[in-house]
């Protein structure tokens, strides 16, 4: 949400409500989506007209994750949940929608950080940064400004977040800029541990200022208007003039408070609307209106008092205890539980082309899959045979050009008799559960024997670029380039890095002599790791090799071969966003199941910016393996991973330089001997 102008003010108010502040040794609610969002705009080398530098953001968030325990600062992360309160804000969300797809339509590498979109694994990746420092993440069920105000409040704690509305909640509320431009912390000598400096709000002095009681203080965020409802459509008489500044309508506002007792105003404020206003601006009334002493979920979930929130599905039931927890412990994103409790599927933006079909089309298939799942709770004993078989309809948002248009997709539960019940996930055999993911994934028996070949982190990325391969028909040179993106991410380095497998804890596994992929992982060697790395700064494919570069737009991938590392194509970004969005949701369904396929860790699968150099290289390099032939582990093991994904999706690609290619296939079994 948000008071528009408030936070501005405050600002140029300087020291009259903003105090410095040394923060260290304390717990703090963190406004995690505010956070995640703020780090990422502020870091200028992500490269988001590539569609997402995982690895280099969550290296971002670790930097300020170790800068909080550094100065032994506990936070408490708090994101957005899925459900607005009776929809109230659903026109602001719509119009927030329409702003990232004009962003991600015209985003290109000279215009990327006017125009940039937070990448779709970009909350995904915070939150394993929190983990990994073993933060506590939670995820609210509905929007989570309210609920952390009155937590943060009755806890005495200080929320650290750049939304207006805790403002006027009286928190002691520390502005994300205000944090030193570093980042760094300061060693106080005779502390303990560091501290890190900042600006702190103080609500009392704000209070003071107004003259006004601080009950009254959240009714200022109404008058002022806020992001779901503007006061200056209300038929008040302080809204006569339409050149108000913000002063003046903070004061016109604040006197207006001030002749009204605090049980008065929310009807006073209500008689100066029209009667068909009445019933929206009720809800923000209710939303700002008297809550001291009210309970809220957060202290249900961190403390285990107060009085259980329970959240039913659209069919009025309650929702399974299991799927609450996971949900408010961020096992799954928002979005999710609103599928189940409005049967509304949202518009999701990336960086693609505006000529191309919206980049979610591929993975449709996916998402039934995954809503039949979530709809299960409500939509049960179904089947085929049935005359009367009960309609689900789900609510999608699709781009269409560039707008947003809503459809309903009906679809049934009974289509498919092995869908598992939401409530008897937990319960269910494993085997039961991945014969409907490969069932959703349209995997036969052998790619599904042939991708447990590979090690266990990328069983799901490789199923992903099978179902990417059957939905999409990318070019060979997409193909492979995701290939070789995979194994330089995942154990030659991640690139520019120059790190080798035995120092990725994620990649650590053990060698299987009876099977040749996961053998050929395990022996790679550091040496032809480093030289693997030497050979793609030399060809223009890291960002090592372009800290800044100027990319000429290009359209088509069939322009003529000719130095493309510098070309920037929107149609092979818009391709790997098609893959991306598969994989994002292949990811959330695998979970809902329970894991049937082990997870790939995102941050080490996919960088938009090294893939799309990889592909201009490889577009312009037919025998773009013999590249590595210097480099004799990494060599084989690009060889034999090619040649597996040629047998899963039998080759089916099309061809960039099909002669030159099939040949090297039939040869590539004969040298692995070499």
């Amino acid at each position: 949400m948000g008071i528009r102008g408030l936070f501005s003010y405050i600002e140029k108010q300087g020291d009259k409500f903003l105090k410095d502040h040394e923060l260290t040794s304390t717990t703090v609610i963190v406004d995690a989506n505010n956070l995640a969002v703020t780090i990422y705009k502020s870091s200028y080398d992500m490269d988001p007209a590539f569609g997402g530098n995982y690895d280099k953001l969550f290296a971002k968030y670790c930097d300020f994750n170790s800068l909080l325990k550094q100065c032994n600062i506990t936070p408490i992360m708090v994101l957005n949940g899925g459900l607005g309160v009776d929809n109230r804000n659903r026109n602001k969300k719509m119009k927030n929608r329409l702003d990232r797809l004009r962003k991600s339509t015209k985003c290109f590498p000279g215009n990327q950080n006017r125009n940039n979109v937070f990448p779709l694994f970009g909350e995904e990746v915070f939150i394993n940064a929190c983990k990994m420092f073993n933060f506590k993440v939670i995820q609210n069920d509905f929007e989570a400004d309210e609920e952390t105000a009155l937590f943060a409040k009755g806890m005495h704690y200080p929320v650290l977040s750049s939304d207006s509305d805790f403002l006027i909640f009286g928190v002691k509320q520390i502005p994300l800029n205000s944090l030193n431009r570093g980042m760094m912390a300061k060693y106080t000598p005779g502390k303990r541990s560091s501290s890190l400096k900042c600006k702190i709000f103080l609500a009392d002095k704000f209070v003071d200022y107004l003259s006004l009681p601080s009950t009254h203080l959240p009714y200022l965020g109404v008058l002022l208007g806020d992001d779901l409802y503007d006061f200056k459509s209300l038929t008040s008489p302080h809204n006569a003039q339409k050149n108000f500044n913000f002063q003046s309508r903070m004061d016109v506002a604040a006197s207006w408070l001030r002749q009204h007792k605090i049980d008065d105003v929310p009807v006073k404020i209500l008689s100066l609307v029209e009667e068909e206003k009445k019933e929206d601006l009720k809800k923000l009334l209710a939303y700002y209106g008297k809550t001291e002493g009210k309970p809220t979920a957060l202290e249900y979930f961190l403390k285990g008092s107060g009085k259980e929130i329970i959240i039913n599905s659209k069919g009025n039931r309650a929702l399974p205890q299991w799927f609450m927890t996971a949900s408010r412990e961020a096992a799954f994103p928002a979005w999710i539980l609103r599928i189940v409790c409005t049967q509304e599927f949202f518009y999701f933006a990336q960086v693609e082309e505006l000529k191309e079909p919206y980049s979610v089309l591929p993975a449709m298939d996916i998402v039934k899959g995954l809503s039949a799942v979530l709809l299960s709770h409500d939509y049960r004993n179904i089947s085929l045979e049935s005359t009367n078989v009960k309609v689900a309809q789900l609510t999608v948002q699709f781009r269409s050009g560039a707008t947003i248009e809503e459809r309903n997709i009906p679809f049934y539960e009974g289509q498919c008799v092995t869908v598992p019940n939401l409530e008897d996930i937990p319960l269910l055999p494993l085997g039961t559960k991945e014969r409907f993911f490969n069932q959703v994934m349209k995997l036969n028996d052998f790619q599904s024997r042939t991708i447990k070949q590979f090690p266990k982190d990328i069983q799901m990325f490789i199923g992903s670029m099978i179902f990417w391969n059957n939905q999409t028909n990318p070019s060979s040179h997409q193909v492979d380039a995701l290939i070789m993106m995979l194994v330089v991410q995942r154990s030659v380095g991640k690139y520019g890095h120059g790190q080798n497998q035995a120092s990725d804890p994620f990649a650590a596994m053990e060698g299987d002599p009876n099977n040749t992929i996961k053998n050929l992982w395990s022996r790679l060697d550091k040496s032809d790791c480093d030289l693997a790395i030497k050979i793609l700064e030399d060809r223009g494919c890291t960002q090592k090799s372009i800290a800044k570069p100027k990319y000429k737009v290009s359209r088509y991938d069939n322009a003529a071969k000719s130095s493309n590392a510098c070309k920037y194509y929107k149609r092979t970004v818009h391709k790997y966003a098609e893959f991306q969005m598969i994989l994002y949701f292949v990811t959330y369904m695998n979970r809902l199941l329970g894991c049937p396929y082990p997870e790939t860790n995102s941050v080490l699968c996919f960088n938009g910016f090294f893939l799309h150099n990889l592909a201009s290289y490889i577009f312009s390099n037919s025998n773009w393996i013999e590249t590595f032939s210097t480099c004799k582990s990494v060599y084989r093991l690009l060889k034999q991973v090619v040649l597996t994904f040629s047998s899963l999706t039998k080759g089916q690609y099309k061809q960039d330089h099909s002669n030159e290619r099939l040949r090297n296939l039939d040869d590539m079994l004969m040298r692995l001997k070499v």
